[in-house]
C-alpha cells in the first residue's frame, strides 16, 4: 500500500468514526455516562485527602479495567457487531493482564518522553493497540505488545494524526473541573463557567468518544491482515474428573 492510500485509509478512519458514533450512540451513552460517573470519586480522594495516592490506588482498581473494557465496545461498533453496556466490564476477569497493558505502556511511553519527546510518542503510537488486543481476542499479555509492535508498523505516521488530534482536544478545551497544585499538595480547583461546562460535556460525550472510535477503526483495520492466535480452548474433562 503506497502512501496516497495509507493517507487515505487514516482519513476514512476519521470520517468513519463519526458515522460509527452516531449509529452506536444508543449504546456509546450508557457507557461513557458510567464512565463518568466513575470518575468523579478519584477527584473526591484527591480533595479529601489532598494526595494523588488513594485516587491512584481507584484509578488503578476501577477506572483502568473500565478503560480498557471500553475498547471492546468501540471495536465491536467499529465492526459492525452488536456491543453492548455488558463489554464495559470485560477487562476485569483479565485483570492482571488489563494492569500490566495500562502500566506498561504508561511506562514505556513516560521512560520515552522523560529520555525526549519523541521516543515516547512513537511507544506509544508502537503499542497502543496492546489494550485492544488483550481485550478484544483475550490472549496473553506478551502477545497483545507483540501484535501492536506488529500491526502498526508502517502506519505510525497516521496514527500520529489521531493522537495529535486527541491532544489538541485536551490542550484546548478548558475543563470545568480539574486538578491544580504540587505532586506532593494537589487540590481540586473549579472553573463552573458556561464555557468551560459546555467544553467539558463535548469533550466528554462529542469529541473524545469520536476519536476513540476512529482508533478502534484503525484497529480494526489493522489487524484484518494479521489475525491475532485465539486463546487456546479449555481441555475437556476426562472421565476421571
Amino acid at each position: 500500500m503506497d502512501a496516497f492510500e495509507k493517507d487515505r485509509a487514516a482519513l476514512d478512519w476519521i470520517k468513519g468514526a463519526w458515522d460509527d458514533y452516531i449509529d452506536g450512540l444508543p449504546v456509546l451513552l450508557p457507557v461513557l455516562l458510567a464512565i463518568a460517573a466513575a470518575s468523579a470519586p478519584s477527584l473526591w480522594l484527591i480533595r479529601e485527602y489532598n494526595s494523588y495516592l488513594p485516587a491512584a490506588a481507584y484509578m488503578l482498581l476501577v477506572l483502568l479495567p473500565l478503560d480498557i473494557g471500553a475498547n471492546l465496545v468501540y471495536i465491536r461498533i467499529a465492526r459492525g457487531e452488536k456491543a453492548s453496556f455488558r463489554d464495559l466490564f470485560s477487562a476485569f476477569p483479565l485483570y492482571p493482564r488489563a494492569l500490566g497493558a495500562g502500566l506498561g505502556l504508561g511506562l514505556l511511553t513516560l521512560g520515552g518522553v522523560i529520555a525526549f519527546v519523541v521516543p515516547g510518542i512513537i511507544l506509544y503510537l508502537t503499542y497502543g493497540f496492546a489494550a485492544y488486543a488483550l481485550v478484544d481476542k483475550r490472549c496473553g499479555l506478551k502477545e497483545s505488545f507483540t501484535a501492536s509492535r506488529e500491526m502498526t508498523e508502517g502506519w505510525r505516521t497516521r496514527l500520529f494524526v489521531l493522537l495529535s488530534l486527541t491532544m489538541a482536544v485536551n490542550f484546548f478545551a478548558p475543563e470545568a473541573v480539574y486538578v491544580e497544585g504540587t505532586l506532593k499538595a494537589p487540590k481540586l480547583a473549579f472553573t463552573l463557567t458556561p464555557w468551560a461546562i459546555t467544553s467539558t460535556i463535548l469533550k466528554a460525550f462529542v469529541f473524545a468518544p469520536w476519536l476513540e472510535m476512529a482508533m478502534a477503526r484503525a484497529y480494526v483495520f489493522l489487524l484484518a491482515p494479521r489475525p491475532l492466535p485465539e486463546p487456546p480452548a479449555e481441555s475437556e474433562p476426562t472421565d476421571n474428573e
